[in-house]
């Protein structure tokens, strides 16, 4: 039975009056192209991940209504919340990329945005796009989408396994503190050294997580900012190319209170080949980043 599912799938989606799009990951959506009816598609018992990858490729990436599908298909999965991990990392490329070409493929919505819209129109947008998991933003006069860690959650909390329960759940406290703008981080020093454990601990705790690879991004994301700065908050004076005399002293401190992790033998690293060089910016910098952190 498990052979004839994947073929019954396609019958389905058959009877939704679908055909094959072309080119639906990204930039505009052509007009002609059709896909199934996400009505329909949500009323799929599902078994494994390859089912679901194969039902998100029927939806349209540019429908509200296919996020409710995509997210109906893993509540109603009769699986192991590792299978719904899986079918979740599909999800969240599929969220991802509508929240990246959303607005582009959205004609009515893209004129209510134009030319300094009304804060009445733009918070009824962004009440409309939060009832599906997206915060709408807006930066520079620009707007943009982007993923509601927190309505993840709530949606896939009890679906999902212990390990993507808690990735999700670290993620909904960053994404409520802006960490950067404009160059420059927002966030203080306790509180990047506070992520940069949280996904350390995480990654060690969690080797064989099916999210891994972003975690240890994140986890690189946030160290090479505490050592090195952003670009409108550097680590090193741009006058003189010396340490920060008070980052200084935080990498000290963060080196006495961490000894036995790896952050803070790292960081102990760090110092010792700045001392080297009395302080001061040099190519070991970036050489000590791309070895160590970006490795």
């Amino acid at each position: 039975m498990r052979h004839l599912m994947i073929p019954l799938i396609f019958l389905f989606l058959a009877s939704c009056g679908w055909h094959l799009p072309q080119g639906t990951t990204s930039g505009l959506i052509k007009k002609e192209d059709s896909f199934a009816d996400p009505a329909k598609i949500s009323q799929l018992k599902l078994t494994n991940a390859l089912q679901y990858h194969q039902a998100l490729e029927h939806l349209d990436p540019v429908d509200l209504a296919s996020l409710s599908a995509a997210r109906t298909l893993i509540s109603n999965c009769v699986s192991d919340s590792l299978t719904r991990d899986s079918m979740f990392v599909d999800f969240n490329g599929f969220l991802n990329n509508l929240a990246a070409i959303y607005l582009e493929n959205n004609e009515m919505v893209a004129n209510q945005l134009a030319n300094s819209p009304a804060p009445e129109t733009v918070n009824t947008l962004k009440t409309s796009f939060a009832a599906n998991g997206l915060l709408l933003y807006s930066r520079e006069g620009s707007f943009s989408l982007e993923p509601q860690t927190k309505f993840l959650l709530q949606q896939f909390g009890n679906v999902l396994s212990g390990a993507y329960c808690e990735f999700l759940s670290i993620g909904c406290r960053e994404q409520e503190a802006e960490f950067e703008k404009e160059g420059k981080i927002q966030v203080s020093a306790d509180s990047l050294v506070n992520r940069i454990l949280t996904w350390e601990n995480f990654i060690q705790r969690n080797p064989g997580f099916i999210s891994i690879r972003i975690a240890k991004e994140n986890y690189a994301h946030y160290l090479s900012q505490f050592l090195a700065g952003a670009d409108n908050s550097r680590a090193f004076d741009p006058e003189t190319n010396h340490l920060n005399d008070s980052l200084k002293v935080t990498f000290e401190s963060f080196v006495a209170k961490n000894p036995e992790s790896s952050s803070g033998q790292l960081v102990k690293a760090y110092l010792e080949m700045l001392k080297s060089n009395d302080f001061i910016y040099c190519d070991k910098v970036d050489s000590f980043l791309l070895e160590k952190v970006y490795h």
